[in-house]
């Protein structure tokens, strides 16, 4: 009969070796777990950093290229770009001129107004994307921008760039003046003449053909005027053959610009894997998106951001020449 003391001699070594094995059998716990919290569509890291395989040399390499943010401009020959560089110096800008041919950048045609700018870049850069591409029009001040004199440099500069990687989507609005809650509804449309009507009317055609064997939506409610940021992955989770059927129906559509275009406009959201109705709390979405954390809001808007203000077309030397008259607000309306 074996004593107690051998016996404990036996455990000891038993136990010893047991966890020997375990620890060069298997790696640690740290090196191998992965953290899903919060994954799913429209709530995910950047896939790209989060779930990386082990990188050779010439691959870490080829990342190190990769642009952190580049801004995705809408032109035409005519517009004033200056202050693009004037305030984004250190920021990638590709401006398309619609046209003019012989511009760096352009377009196969001019049809469907930024639309058209947005696809051709995508399918331009599909292999070789930044982290963060920011779509635009090509003036500074327009009267949808998300400020209290329609200013689009502070809107720039307040975007959170990690926001846009967590979410994939990011409307540069928050106010739901114009598109929200619910600005189209393709199965029971108008039967008025207006933009809005024919936008309606034509939605559910299109959207079968950018998205087959999908159930066309009973409501659309977005952030209007086609300006937003998109993260890589979320452009990369739809094959570069989709938005060149996109862009193929832009071309050969016999829809007028603006209705096509404005299609399009409402489509967006969608496209990059957000619900048919993309209506964020405007508080939490000025709060995320642009840091501004302390307004006093509703659900649809918070005091002293926007006005919507009685004509589309900013005046002349705006700000210094027009604040004040006829519908627009005056300098220091918001402070």
């Amino acid at each position: 009969m074996i004593s107690r003391r051998y016996q404990r001699i036996i455990a000891f070594s038993l136990v010893f070796f047991a966890l020997f094995f375990c620890f060069w059998h298997y790696p640690p716990l740290a090196s191998t777990a992965r953290d899903f919290t919060g994954l799913g569509r429209g709530h995910s890291d950047n896939d790209d950093l989060l779930f990386a395989k082990p990188k050779t040399p010439g691959q870490a390499n080829e990342d190190a290229k990769v642009e952190e943010k580049e801004l995705v401009v809408a032109a035409l020959s005519g517009d004033d770009t200056s202050w693009l560089e004037e305030h984004f110096a250190d920021w990638k800008k590709n401006v398309y001129v619609v046209d003019d041919k012989d511009a760096e950048l352009t377009v196969p045609i001019n049809k469907g107004r930024e639309a058209m700018v947005y696809l051709t870049y995508i399918l331009d850069r599909y292999e070789s994307l930044p982290l963060v591409s920011i779509f635009i029009h090509s003036l500074r001040y327009q009267w949808h921008n998300e400020d209290p004199l329609y200013d689009g440099v502070p809107v720039l500069r307040r975007l959170k760039h990690a926001h846009v990687l967590k979410r994939g989507f990011v409307a540069l609005r928050c106010t739901w003046l114009m598109g929200c809650p619910a600005e189209l509804h393709p199965l029971n449309p108008s039967d008025r003449s207006d933009d809005r009507s024919q936008n309606e009317r034509a939605y559910a055609d299109v959207f079968r053909t950018f998205f087959p064997g999908k159930r066309v939506p009973e409501t659309v409610g977005a952030h209007c005027s086609s300006q937003f940021a998109v993260s890589r992955a979320r452009i990369h989770e739809r094959p570069k053959s989709e938005y060149e059927t996109m862009r193929k129906w832009l071309v050969e559509t016999e829809l007028s610009d603006q209705i096509s275009g404005r299609v399009v406009e409402y489509m967006w959201h969608i496209i990059f894997g957000m619900p048919a109705v993309d209506c964020q709390d405007a508080g939490e979405c000025f709060c995320q998106t642009f840091g501004l954390c302390n307004l006093t809001c509703t659900e649809e808007g918070c005091e002293k951001r926007y006005r919507l203000p009685q004509y589309s077309t900013i005046p002349k030397g705006w700000p210094e020449v027009g604040p004040g008259s006829n519908g627009w607000p005056e300098i220091g309306w918001a402070d």
